[in-house]
């Protein structure tokens, strides 16, 4: 699990980058989607960006704004490989 850190009042992409695990095998992102939650307090959720570098990469971005000062939040993100359904978590602490 990565970690970002956020100083109060930013607003920035956070990025994550899904490879093939099947060596260099070709795959698409059909969907992908993010929630931003401080303890079990959802706080922002949306669509985000999928951004195809190669055949075995693909980046996805989030754009957040974590609202609480010394919060510890997490970044989750529900992405779709036909037929697979994938998950991955990002802690963002805000100082």
């Amino acid at each position: 699990m990565d970690r970002v850190d956020f100083t109060m009042g930013e607003k920035k992409y956070v990025c994550i980058s899904v490879k093939s695990t099947c060596g260099n095998r070709p795959f698409d992102v059909t969907s992908a989607k993010y929630i931003l939650r401080n303890g079990d307090q959802e706080e922002n959720k949306g669509d985000c960006i999928i951004e195809k570098k190669s055949d075995s990469e693909t980046i996805l971005s989030a754009l957040i704004q974590p609202m609480i000062k010394g919060g510890s939040y997490t970044l989750e993100y529900t992405y779709e490989i036909p037929p697979e359904i994938l998950k991955y978590e990002v802690k963002v602490k805000v100082s």
